[in-house]
């Protein structure tokens, strides 16, 4: 990876990548948690991807992306540890087996996105706006009604003690209908000035072409001053919440604060440890509480080394509840004990190592990897790195991890009580 700076704060690096057929550009604008902003970045990514100026509808995008080989663009926003990000992607043919400017195209059309917006300098276009607003108000209030995303909500509010930490990223319903035209297009020229940016192109691609067209943008200087790791003290009291829905499958989660973070000497371990609690179809969590005792519905654990948080979620009979919570928790203190085999620890390593290679094809994994590397240097570990600390995991090392989970909130939604069938 090649880095350059456009200007102070616009981070431009490019990937020399020729064994992928296809060169894929991110443009990602990040800052600090807001709740100011959050309903404003959500509604920013729709109107990037839905009009502007030159292509203001559907069919002008469809026909300009046809005329690129069938080139995608898209839009989205994301959480990672105590920032907010926001991107546009696009993939397109590697313009030697078109022999046409595919890459130049993509980078005119996404500087025609950013700074030719359909706006009339004081707000953007109502209409577009609005219809952009209600969509995402649909779609939030339908995803309010998923069970899990709703428990997942509900565990994160009981966790983190940070408000603005425990928000989603695509914000929700009181944010979003709050905004106008008027606001989000305001905010919209303070992010494009305040922001900081970070692009990246991977593919077999011209270097000195792709840094000139970036250079061209009218970006100005801005300063970095964010912190991607969040930290929060640990509390030596666990929160506890339990909700009655009218729901048939009653949701358990569970929230511990990490004892590691992304980069740490026992960050591999903490990925096996994860491994063998609930991360994959061997693991305890799956193997006895679902399979053996018939407890769960379904089952797993994951964890945000950027946060330091690890969840267990599990969908149970609301009559299992206390005996599913305690088993769970014995399967935690079992590993915390060391009662796993070497088998155990071999088995998940090598679904670890699989993730990984398989993860290495992806061109849109390749780039979060360099985005992950942009931000903290000094703790990402390359290819040869990953292999060799994932070897070095033993027994102790996961045993200490789960020593140093410690046990924050739960978040129960009962429903009522039925005769569990495994699936």
């Amino acid at each position: 990876m090649t880095n350059y700076k456009c200007t102070e704060g616009v981070n431009l690096h490019v990937i020399q990548a020729s064994k992928f057929k296809t060169v894929k550009i991110m443009l990602r604008f990040r800052e600090e948690l807001n709740q100011a902003h959050l309903g404003k970045r959500v509604l920013i990514s729709n109107m990037l991807e839905t009009t502007n100026q030159i292509y203001q509808t559907d069919r002008d995008f469809s026909r300009a992306l046809s005329e690129m080989y069938g080139a995608s663009f898209t839009t989205g926003v994301a959480k990672k540890g105590k920032l907010h990000l926001l991107s546009i992607n696009m993939s397109v043919v590697n313009p030697n087996y078109v022999n046409f400017d595919t890459v130049g195209s993509a980078i005119e059309m996404i500087k025609n996105a950013l700074f030719l917006p359909d706006a009339d300098g004081t707000q953007f276009n109502p209409e577009i706006f609005k219809r952009e607003q209600t969509n995402l108000v649909h779609y939030l209030e339908a995803m309010n009604d998923d069970r899990s995303y709703f428990a997942s909500r509900k565990l994160a509010d009981l966790f983190f003690t940070n408000s603005e930490q425990a928000l989603p990223s695509i914000a929700t319903l009181d944010l979003l209908k709050e905004e106008t035209a008027t606001s989000v297009y305001a905010y919209y020229k303070e992010m494009l000035a305040t922001n900081i940016i970070d692009i990246f192109v991977m593919g077999d691609v011209d270097e000195e072409k792709v840094v000139k067209a970036f250079e061209a943008f009218p970006f100005e200087r801005r300063t970095d001053n964010a912190d991607v790791i969040y930290h929060q003290p640990i509390s030596t009291r666990p929160v506890e919440v339990i909700e009655h829905k009218d729901v048939a499958q009653s949701l358990l989660q569970l929230g511990f604060h990490l004892p590691v973070i992304y980069g740490d000497q026992n960050y591999l371990s903490l990925q096996v440890m994860n491994g063998i609690l609930g991360g994959f179809s061997h693991s305890k969590l799956f193997a006895n509480v679902r399979e053996k005792e018939s407890l769960a519905y379904s089952i797993s654990s994951t964890f945000d080394s950027f946060t330091g948080f690890l969840k267990i979620a599990a969908g149970i009979d609301a009559k299992h509840f206390p005996e599913a919570k305690k088993l769970i928790f014995e399967q935690l203190e079992s590993i915390k004990k060391g009662q796993f085999s070497v088998q155990d620890i071999e088995q998940t390593k090598t679904m670890l190592r699989n993730t990984y290679f398989i993860g290495q094809d992806s061109i849109a994994n390749n780039i979060e990897l360099e985005f992950v590397k942009a931000l903290l240097p000094e703790r990402f570990m390359d290819t040869e790195t990953f292999l060799n600390e994932l070897d070095k995991v033993n027994k102790e090392s996961i045993m200490k991890v789960a020593q140093g989970l410690t046990y924050q909130a739960q978040y129960f939604m009962e429903g009522s009580s039925l005769q569990f069938e495994e699936e």
